[in-house]
């Protein structure tokens, strides 16, 4: 939908005031010289084709607005302004999402305490895909889990969005003793996921192969012993 010519290249946004500099302090200064590719005369079709709103029905609670020549990213309402919120369009083209945000994602957000401009759009990837990849498999997606998979990843001020990286390993389930009781088991699922039965079953899954894989190690140096030679030639 993007149309070139109607890009502004325009180097100088208006000149913010010092409260602003401190505000927009993380935003890398690339960004403060990329003004929008959308001419107003874009946003009906843009409504038809694409839409805001998750059902139509709330497609009208939502103002479509394209961003002037000087506006970026990052800014926010000014004083006395009403509230406003500036997006790439792929976040609706690409990612597929829609207003109002879903609970997990709101939940994500406000853990991690970003906003929605501010987070890279690779980083909303993470997020759709694993909210998608939840419910492809019929359990809530968790916001526990996903913090325990992915952390922030935070660049210096003025060095661009944030964005997440994924963890090594699962420690916090290396570090469970093996072979919970089921009374354990439940309060790790609630924990996680406040007793949802899916996501606990699914974490019962991955202690037995946990269990299975420790009880496997074991019969190996078992054997090791028994035949007089070190673990690693077992």
């Amino acid at each position: 939908m993007a149309k070139k010519k109607f890009c502004q290249n325009v180097r100088n946004p208006r000149v913010l005031s010092p409260a602003e500099r401190e505000l927009y302090g993380w935003v890398d200064t690339e960004v403060f010289t990329q003004s929008s590719v959308l001419a107003p005369e874009d946003l009906p079709e843009f409504r038809r084709e694409v839409g805001l709103a998750r059902d139509l029905a709330s497609e009208g609670d939502f103002v479509l607005e394209a961003a002037g020549p000087s506006d970026r990213l990052p800014f926010q309402a000014l004083e006395g302004e009403a509230p406003f919120l500036w997006v790439y369009s792929e976040l609706f083209t690409r990612l597929g999402i829609r207003f109002p945000l879903s609970d997990f994602q709101r939940e994500v957000l406000t853990r991690c305490q970003v906003a929605v401009s501010q987070l890279h759009l690779n980083g909303w990837g993470f997020l759709r895909t694993f909210e998608r990849v939840c419910l492809h498999f019929g359990f809530r997606p968790s916001w526990h889990i996903f913090l325990l998979t992915y952390h922030l990843h935070a660049p210096p001020p003025g060095n661009g969005f944030l964005s997440f990286r994924a963890y090594q390993a699962f420690d916090f389930l290396q570090s469970l003793p093996v072979g919970l009781g089921k009374r354990s088991n439940f309060r790790c699922r609630w924990i996680l996921d406040h007793s949802d039965a899916e996501v606990g079953a699914f974490l019962d899954s991955l202690l037995l192969v946990m269990d299975k894989q420790s009880r496997f190690d074991r019969l190996k140096q078992k054997m090791a012993e028994v035949a007089g030679v070190g673990p690693c030639d077992a």
